[in-house]
């Protein structure tokens, strides 16, 4: 069985991380003006003995310098104020 949930990404320029169940899906990213941060949606394994696995992120700013080891995930876009923010998934 599975289920969806949602965690939280930090606005700032730390690597952060998720510990998730194997075989995790991304689904959807989305900036959630009531909390003024960044979500992420995944859908995971029900199954709480599933082995886990450690998901970086990483936010960019436009303009920002991206590392060839960063994979782009989607762009959070702050509705009232002219901020857009790229995350991207750190690949080791």
């Amino acid at each position: 069985m599975r289920t969806i949930h949602k965690f939280e990404i930090h606005i700032n320029t730390e690597i952060q991380t998720l510990e998730l169940p194997k075989g995790s899906r991304f689904l959807h990213i989305e900036y959630l003006m009531s909390k003024r941060s960044i979500f992420v949606w995944y859908e995971v394994s029900a199954d709480m003995t599933a082995i886990k696995e450690t998901y970086k992120y990483r936010v960019f700013a436009t303009g920002d310098g991206i590392p060839d080891h960063a994979d782009y995930l989607c762009t959070a876009v702050d509705q009232y104020q002219p901020e857009a923010y790229h995350v991207y998934q750190i690949l080791d």
